[in-house]
């Protein structure tokens, strides 16, 4: 009896590794379209560049309403077959162009913002934020990589195909936002909301996101180009503890400071549940046909092994937000003098919310760990619930991935969750293929460049950059 209890489990085991084993094999690799990226001549190259530094020198931040006008007129100058050719109808100011191919066929959105952080920092700063300095290497300053860089390269590859007679086989749209660092409802939301009620439907959304990284965080050598098919969400709540005020020489057993202290650290030490999102399963399927064979067969039955991934996930600081919805405290504040004890204290905390999370869900998990004395309230100003995810199987996604993949370095699109947030969220109800991607090539450590100091855009990446949408707006274009 024992021994045939032992052969069943044997065979079993047998079977269940002949399943794993097969699975792995015949994984296929994801196929795409051979494209090549348009030419460029090396003079249009050079001007290219330099409109980009000097669409740099115009400090488009949130309280610089004049700054915002003289890039506009820049912009009309720069390119003007493009402001004779498309329609443009400002929100404020954000700018809404409209290509009309004369066909009907569905259109294509692409996005991008003008508007830029602040800077911190100055002293770190290899050039000034707002000099538009080019050197032989790269093109500096606040825009070279969030986001104005893509409104350039757009309006290039736009003028360009105008320059030469050409027209695209579908409706053409251009949303360039200008308040996207603080939620979009100024720009994205309203140009958004204005399309829906002219019952514009797209084809493809396309905006900032995903990037062209080194393969090697998810164990590959090829370079990947991570496509966002979803965004996490975004809200931000206040926690307020009330103490005793009085001096701080007969302090009381629990004072406000203490309980705002203890709650923040219940949050930290009781994290969201962690799992794979379909984006971030669907990057991992991806890139299983060019693992070494161990790591292949555990992507390949994430069914099995998920737990196994989520745990070396969480363990590495790049991809740990891939897998949870994330917490940062952010602002603090409590007290008025180093011996006066504060009747209250507060800390404002940002979460960005994984794909299943919701507003409710996120704060019955707060105030289920909070300590008596602590309340939590929503801090007014931008929120917004995870984004829906988009096909990573459709003609869309086919026609921007292999485009991707046509950059230099030969890289692997991959389909990815987005960690942080865009205009894009505002355009969902309009396609159903709403996708994120800034094609530029960049190491792990450029990351922190963005909203960081000392901004930067490798020069010969730019006219890759335009060479990129000249494609995606040449795709399918009349002859």
């Amino acid at each position: 009896m024992f021994k045939r209890g032992l052969l069943a489990v044997l065979t079993l085991l047998a079977l269940l590794l002949l399943v794993l084993v097969v699975r792995a094999l015949v994984l296929p690799a994801p196929a795409l379209s051979s494209r090549v990226l348009p030419s460029l001549p090396e003079q249009d190259r050079d001007a290219q560049v330099e409109r980009l530094a000097q669409a740099i020198r115009f400090p488009t931040l949130a309280d610089r309403p004049e700054a915002f006008d003289a890039f506009h007129a820049f912009l009309a100058e720069a390119f003007p077959f493009t402001h004779e050719t498309l329609s443009l109808r400002p929100f404020g100011h954000s700018l809404l162009y409209h290509w009309d191919s004369g066909h009907d066929c569905a259109p294509t959105l692409l996005l991008a913002h003008q508007d830029v952080v602040p800077v911190s920092a100055m002293a770190e700063w290899q050039h000034p934020p707002f000099d538009g300095v080019v050197d032989e290497r790269f093109i500096w300053g606040r825009g070279t990589l969030d986001d104005k860089v893509s409104v350039m390269a757009i309006l290039e590859a736009v003028e360009a195909m105008l320059a030469e007679g050409r027209q695209p086989a579908c409706d053409v749209w251009l949303a360039f936002g200008h308040d996207e660092e603080t939620g979009g409802a100024q720009g994205a939301a309203r140009m958004a909301a204005w399309l829906q009620e002219q019952g514009v439907r797209f084809e493809l959304v396309l905006d900032e996101g995903g990037m062209v990284l080194p393969g090697a965080t998810l164990g590959i050598q090829q370079p990947v180009a991570l496509i966002g098919i979803a965004e996490k969400g975004y809200i931000s709540v206040t926690l307020e503890a009330h103490g005793e005020p009085g001096h701080s020489s007969r302090p009381p057993a629990q004072t406000a400071i203490g309980d705002l202290a203890v709650a923040i650290a219940r949050l930290q030490a009781n994290p969201r549940p962690a799992g794979l999102s379909l984006p971030t399963r669907y990057m991992l399927e991806t890139v299983a046909p060019e693992q070494a064979f161990a790591r292949r067969l555990v992507f390949a039955n994430l069914w099995l092994f998920e737990p196994l991934v989520v745990r070396q996930l969480a363990g590495n600081p790049e991809t740990h937000a891939l897998i949870r919805t994330t917490m940062a405290p952010t602002m603090l504040s409590g007290g008025v003098k180093d011996n006066v004890l504060p009747a209250t204290a507060s800390a404002v905390i940002n979460f960005r919310l994984a794909p299943g999370e919701t507003q409710e869900s996120l704060l019955n998990w707060v105030e289920r760990h909070l300590p008596e004395g602590v309340s939590v309230s929503i801090k007014e100003g931008f929120f917004a619930e995870p984004s829906r995810i988009s096909p990573a199987n459709s003609d869309a996604f086919e026609r921007v991935a292999s485009l991707a993949q046509a950059l230099p370095g030969d890289p692997l699109p991959a389909p990815f969750l987005m960690i942080a947030g865009s205009d894009a969220r505002h355009y969902q109800a309009l396609s159903e293929n709403v996708l994120r991607f800034l094609p530029v090539s960049l190491q792990q450590q450029d990351i922190a460049r963005f909203h960081g100091p000392n901004e930067r855009l490798a020069r010969n990446q730019y006219p890759d950059m335009v060479r990129f949408y000249l494609g995606l707006l040449s795709s399918g274009s009349a002859q």
